[in-house]
């Protein structure tokens, strides 16, 4: 079908589009206000011609611009001086075809006297990062340079004992920088070992130690890693045996662990532990006949999670 088109512009700017899409000063309108500065002057030599396909179809309108005699080469936008832009309604087109003028147009306009060039092509943006700028969040104190904690652990491990243990922590560590000293007391509730699978007797082991940890616990990564000596006290109780008490053994042991820290709210931390230790001799429990009632493993395996509370 024929549809009337209506022609109009000027040298900056040539306007072809069919009857009942925006005009020629309503896409200068529409620049403007996605230029932030007057259109007039910014660049001349853009041609716009919008037809209506008239078929049915989508897309229905298409329009062609031609940056041609823009300078459309040097402005960054495209090494391709011509566009071709396509919609359902004209009025998209028309708001497609005013993005495109605009973005040609920054590049000529001038920054007003006393500001420095401005790059973005949208007011609004502009806006936005100033508002961000006002209100900008201050960046983080330095780390400080040392740090204490107190900090409560329950533990569960096997090796030292028979079977699973589990006890309480309780360490107090300070950091200078990356480095950490920490010093824990460990208790653990006695296990039991039978004497024999059909005996009622059975003899129950518990571990008392305090521990030193040396490590590496930067205040920037919530990472810990140590190296440790153990010297406790492993008891042994015998129950339903002649001999009351078996006797207490020197628990003597060197390892390696480390530990993640979540800060819940700020001095307050939820703390996950792994931790190997090496017993330097193992403690053996026999009876007065010489019979092994228990032999602690060569190596205890131990994990926790325990609430921490810091300073500063």
């Amino acid at each position: 079908r024929t549809v009337r088109a209506e022609p109009s512009g000027d040298a900056a700017l040539s306007w072809r589009a069919p009857a009942g899409c925006p005009d020629a000063a309503d896409l200068r309108a529409r620049i403007q206000r996605r230029l932030g500065a007057p259109f007039a002057g910014a660049v001349g030599g853009v041609s716009v011609d919008i037809t209506d396909r008239g078929d049915g179809q989508a897309p229905r309108f298409e329009a062609r611009v031609d940056l041609r005699d823009a300078g459309s080469d040097s402005d960054g936008v495209s090494a391709d001086p011509r566009r071709v832009v396509t919609g359902e309604r004209c009025e998209d087109v028309v708001d497609a075809v005013a993005v495109i003028i605009a973005r040609l147009a920054a590049a000529h306009v001038p920054p007003p006297a006393g500001d420095p060039p401005r790059r973005e092509l949208w007011p609004a943006a502009e806006a936005i990062r100033d508002r961000a700028d006002e209100q900008r969040i201050p960046a983080p104190a330095a780390a400080s340079p040392m740090g204490a904690d107190l900090r409560v652990t329950g533990v569960s491990a096997i090796g030292a004992q028979p079977g699973i243990s589990v006890g309480g922590e309780l360490a107090a560590r300070l950091r200078v920088r990356s480095a950490m000293l920490e010093l824990a007391v460990i208790r653990w509730r006695s296990t039991s070992q039978a004497l024999h699978a059909e005996a009622a007797g059975q003899i129950d082991v518990n571990l008392r130690a305090a521990a030193l940890r040396l490590g590496w616990s930067p205040e920037a990564i919530p990472l810990r890693a140590w190296l440790s000596g153990e010297l406790g006290t492993l008891r042994g109780e015998g129950i339903a045996i002649a001999a009351p008490t078996v006797g207490a053994l020197r628990w003597m042991a060197v390892g390696a662990g480390f530990a993640v820290a979540w800060a819940i709210v700020p001095r307050v931390r939820l703390v996950g532990m792994v931790e190997l230790a090496a017993a330097m001799r193992r403690a053996r429990f026999v009876l007065r006949d010489g019979s092994e009632v228990y032999r602690s493993g060569a190596v205890a395996a131990r994990t926790g999670v325990g609430l921490e509370i810091g300073w500063p």
